[in-house]
């Protein structure tokens, strides 16, 4: 009888082990928009840091950037619910959004975009006519606030939120690149408050553009003052694991990330 106990019990055990799927190595997600994309470099000059950064990452790497997304719209097109059903407990979700975060919801140009949210990290919401997606009226939140939702929801699912600051666009003035970028202020206000990880993307972006100065930078985007060019899009992917080193409380994600300085690794760049 005892025996037979054993058994079922051991059989239960195996049941429960194979039902929570694991990694021997984590995956890191990246969610973010255009300017961490991935884009064909045969059709476009532009590329996104997202493009570059599995090559100096020694953990699984999955770009799920996308272009023109937000917090609300990655969320309310699916591309959220997605990423989520990727993860399993040990992966990374970076979130590094803000470009289109920008703007007043339910008017002038988000009429037609649905993506911009309420500035801030509090409590705020709005109810305004969503236009693209069909679903009529739409309760939109303050951009810390969905920012809490997906830490929520990463955690849920056994992975490690990481937030990130945007990469900043060429803002000039006098030789001065700006600093002062209020959803960036608002990201790390929500992760310090959650407890959740924290890169200042930001920080280390505007210094090494600021360091080679306003011509060569803007030589970088060949389109418009946000999108970067490869050489703009490897500086951004280097300058995301350079804050990623300053954080000791992200040591377990700097032990995937290539040890020596900002060097890639030999692991290819997407094919696309």
């Amino acid at each position: 009888m005892q025996a037979s106990i054993r058994l079922l019990l051991a059989g239960l055990v195996l049941q429960l082990a194979s039902a929570v799927p694991t990694r021997t190595t984590p995956t890191v997600f990246l969610c973010s928009d255009s300017t961490a994309a991935n884009y064909n470099p045969a059709t476009t000059p532009i590329q996104g840091f997202g493009y570059y950064l599995g090559s100096y990452l020694s953990a699984n790497f999955t770009n799920l950037a996308r272009g023109g997304r937000s917090t609300r719209s990655f969320q309310n097109q699916g591309l959220w619910a997605q990423l989520l059903s990727y993860i399993v407990p040990g992966d990374f979700v970076i979130i590094e959004m803000g470009h289109n975060d920008n703007g007043t919801p339910g008017s002038g140009s988000d009429l037609t975009k649905d993506r911009a949210v309420l500035p801030g990290i509090g409590e705020e919401i709005i109810v305004v006519q969503n236009t693209t997606g069909g679903t009529g009226n739409e309760t939109v939140y303050t951009f810390g606030k969905y920012l809490r939702g997906m830490i929520k929801d990463v955690r849920g699912k056994g992975g490690i939120p990481v937030l990130s600051g945007m990469v900043p666009t060429m803002g000039w003035t006098n030789g001065t690149l700006q600093t002062d970028w209020p959803f960036t202020g608002w990201a790390e206000e929500t992760a310090d408050s959650q407890h959740a990880g924290w890169v200042d993307h930001t920080k280390y972006s505007v210094a090494r553009f600021q360091a080679l100065g306003e011509t060569a930078a803007r030589a970088m985007f060949p389109l418009d003052n946000t999108h970067t060019d490869a050489d703009g899009a490897i500086l951004n992917a280097e300058t995301f694991i350079q804050g990623v080193k300053v954080r000791t409380y992200l040591n377990q994600l700097c032990e995937y990330s290539v040890r020596k300085g900002c060097q890639r690794n030999s692991k290819e760049v997407p094919k696309i």
